[in-house]
C-alpha cells in the first residue's frame, strides 16, 4: 500500500472533519426534538442523554478549532522553520496532546453513553454492564498511557512498538465494548418484541407495531462507526498515514451515531403518531395510541417504549397454558 505524505494528510484529515457538517445538522435537529419532547418528558435518561450530546457537540468543536490552529501552524506560521511534517510527527507539543485528549475524552462519553443505555434497555441490570464498564476503564487506562508516551517519544515515532501496543489496545476495546453493547441492546428488543407478539400485543412481523426497526436503527448506526475502527486497526497494523485521516472523522462520528439515532427514531414516531391519528367525519380528534409499543424515547430509542416484565410473563403463562385465553399485558 503506497504511503501518503503527511503534508496531504494533515489537509485531509482537518477537511474531513470539518467540511460536510454532518454533525452539526443532526446536533441542532436532536436539539430541536428534545426540547420540543421536554414538555412532555422529562424523566432522567432524556436529561442525561441531552446533557450529554450537548457536552459532546462541545467537545467536537474545540476539537475541531484546535485541528484548525494547528493546520494554520504547520503550513502557514512555521512552514519556513519547521515545516509541516515535522511539525505534526511532534507528538510533545502541547495542541496535540489537547487535540488527542479531546479525541479521548469524545470516545469515552461515547462509550459511556451506550453502556448506559445498555443498562436502561436490560432494567438498570448492573451484571450485563459490569464487561463494557471494565473495558471502558482499560480504555480510559490505556489512553491515559499513550497520552503520557506522547510527552517522551523522540520526533516521528508514531508508529514505535510501544505506541502500536497502546493504540492497538485502545482500538480494540473500544470495538470490542461498542460490538458487545450493541449486540445486548439489539437483543433486548427483539426477545421483548417477540414476547410482545405472542402475548398479542402486536401480530408479528407487523411493520407499524414491531419494535425491530428500531434494532436495525441502532445496529446500522452502531456500524458505521465500528467500521472505522476497523478500518482504524487495519492502517495502524500496516503502520499507515491514513491511518491520521480515520481518527481526525471519529470523533464527528461518534456524535453523528448518537444524533442519528434519535433522528431517526423521532422520524418513525413522527410517522406512527400520523398513522394513529383518528379523523371522524372529516375533522380532528385526539390522538389515540393503538400501538403502545411504539411509543419511543427519541434520545435512548428505548425506555418506555419496550414491553414490560409483565408481557413477558404473560408471554410465558400463553406459552405454557395453550388452552386459556389470550391476556392483555400491562404496559409501562
Amino acid at each position: 500500500m503506497a504511503q501518503l505524505p503527511l503534508e496531504v494528510v494533515g489537509v485531509i484529515s482537518v477537511w474531513i472533519e470539518t467540511c460536510p457538517g454532518v454533525y452539526t445538522c443532526l446536533f441542532f435537529t436532536t436539539v430541536y426534538i428534545t426540547l420540543k419532547k421536554r414538555n412532555h418528558a422529562t424523566h432522567g435518561p432524556l436529561q442525561a442523554f441531552f446533557l450529554t450530546t450537548l457536552l459532546m457537540f462541545g467537545v467536537c468543536t474545540t476539537h475541531v478549532a484546535i485541528n484548525l490552529y494547528r493546520l494554520l501552524r504547520g503550513y502557514v506560521w512555521l512552514r519556513e522553520t519547521v515545516g509541516p511534517a515535522n511539525y505534526f510527527l511532534d507528538l510533545g507539543r502541547w495542541d496535540n496532546i489537547a487535540h488527542d485528549a479531546l479525541n479521548a475524552v469524545m470516545t469515552w462519553m461515547g462509550d459511556a453513553l451506550v453502556i448506559y443505555r445498555c443498562f436502561i434497555v436490560w432494567d438498570n441490570n448492573y451484571f450485563i454492564i459490569a464487561v463494557p464498564s471494565a473495558l471502558l476503564v482499560v480504555s480510559i487506562i490505556a489512553n491515559s498511557i499513550a497520552l503520557q508516551l506522547f510527552t517522551e517519544v523522540p520526533l516521528g515515532t508514531i508508529f514505535s512498538p510501544t505506541l502500536v501496543h497502546w493504540m492497538n489496545t485502545i482500538y480494540g476495546t473500544a470495538f470490542v465494548q461498542n460490538f458487545m453493547t450493541t449486540s445486548l441492546i439489539a437483543y433486548r428488543i427483539w426477545r421483548q418484541d417477540r414476547a410482545s407478539a405472542i402475548a398479542g400485543v402486536h401480530s408479528q412481523g407487523s411493520g407499524t407495531s414491531s419494535l425491530i426497526p428500531i434494532v436495525r436503527i441502532i445496529v446500522e448506526s452502531a456500524a458505521l462507526y465500528m467500521m472505522q475502527l476497523i478500518i482504524l486497526i487495519i492502517l495502524y497494523a500496516r503502520n499507515h498515514n491514513a491511518q491520521f485521516i480515520i481518527q481526525e472523522s471519529l470523533v464527528p462520528t461518534i456524535g453523528i451515531v448518537f444524533t442519528l439515532i434519535s433522528v431517526r427514531i423521532s422520524l418513525r414516531s413522527s410517522r406512527l403518531l400520523k398513522a394513529t391519528t383518528v379523523r371522524p367525519t372529516g375533522l380532528s380528534a385526539p390522538l389515540e395510541w393503538h400501538m403502545p409499543t411504539t411509543v419511543t424515547d427519541t434520545e435512548t430509542g428505548l425506555g418506555p417504549s419496550l414491553v414490560s416484565s409483565r408481557a413477558l410473563e404473560l408471554a410465558s403463562e400463553k406459552d405454557s397454558a395453550p388452552s386459556s385465553t389470550e391476556a392483555t399485558p400491562k404496559l409501562q
